[in-house]
């Protein structure tokens, strides 16, 4: 098993500690395993649970800065929610969310305890988005809670689960909140052409944040899709494809790629399948 020296202690689970073989800085965490040690001590190999190396040294150096200027228990439970993330999705997360999530973290306190609201516009759309990461950022708020003793409002474990997901789908954090934004303002496009709005609730707006999503990533990545159904989508769903063209438009300006007409079909059902909802009626 490796070996490793403590180089610094940040609660009685989380330690940064140098691979006396590669000696190579790494993040070990573990139940009690930064209990009552000190610089240079000899990390006990049966207590460590995970074990998380920084291959980029850039990152490693902004993790530095971040570890120097913040309180070292906001590093120690960032790093408890990330092992518990790894553990629960069974898969690794982008390194950058050591320094973001910290960051974050510390940045969220401070607005507490500043007595500053915490506002996030895009929750409704990350619960049905991301309802694993929105799970996992609940379990986070209550660690967070209990090691400072502070309540987390929603809207922040909403910004906890996009940091999550932006790691996990290893894309960048501003990608996902450019996503959820774009989400956030196609809905309220589509509520103000119906001339109502859309019960949040509901299976049908489940599937229409879905579609969405999947609609941005394609266009985003040029993936083409084909839609058998359009010829008739716009002679029978004359007014919802139009409405799916006002979506295209703002695409096309946020992103600066022509949303192609089978997917405006397909927003088009969609839309379709809401204002039969709105009505009372069913597709």
């Amino acid at each position: 098993m490796t070996a490793y020296t403590v180089i610094k202690s940040f609660n009685n689970n989380v330690v940064l500690a140098k691979d006396e073989k590669t000696k190579e800085e790494a993040v070990l965490v573990g139940r009690g395993i930064g209990f009552n040690v000190r610089p240079g001590d000899k990390v006990d190999e049966t207590k460590i649970e995970k074990v998380f190396y920084f291959f980029d040294r850039d990152q490693f150096r902004q993790y530095e800065t971040v570890v120097s200027r913040i309180d070292k228990r906001v590093i120690g439970v960032a790093e408890e929610i990330i092992a518990m993330a790894c553990r629960e999705f069974k898969t690794p997360l982008n390194e950058h969310i050591h320094v973001a999530l910290a960051d974050h973290i510390n940045f969220t306190l401070e607005r507490l305890a500043g007595g500053l609201e915490i506002n996030n516009p895009f929750l409704d759309e990350i619960k049905v988005l991301y309802p694993e990461d929105y799970e996992l950022a609940c379990k986070a708020a209550m660690l967070i809670q209990e090691r400072f003793g502070v309540e987390i409002p929603d809207g922040e474990k909403g910004f906890i689960a996009m940091h999550i997901h932006s790691a996990k789908s290893n894309r960048e954090i501003s990608k996902t909140v450019k996503y959820a934004s774009m989400i956030n303002k196609m809905i309220e496009i589509i509520e103000e052409e119906l001339g109502e709005k859309i019960e949040r609730d509901g299976i049908n707006y489940a599937r229409l944040l879905v579609h969405l999503r999947f609609t941005l990533e394609r266009i985003d990545k040029d993936i083409p899709i084909k839609n058998p159904l359009l010829a008739n989508i716009k002679k029978e769903f004359r007014g919802s494809y139009d409405i799916a063209k006002k979506l295209g438009n703002f695409i096309y300006n946020r992103m600066g790629k022509k949303v192609p007409e089978d997917e405006l079909g397909y927003l088009a059902l969609h839309i379709h399948r809401i204002s039969l909802s709105l009505s009372g009626e069913q597709l």
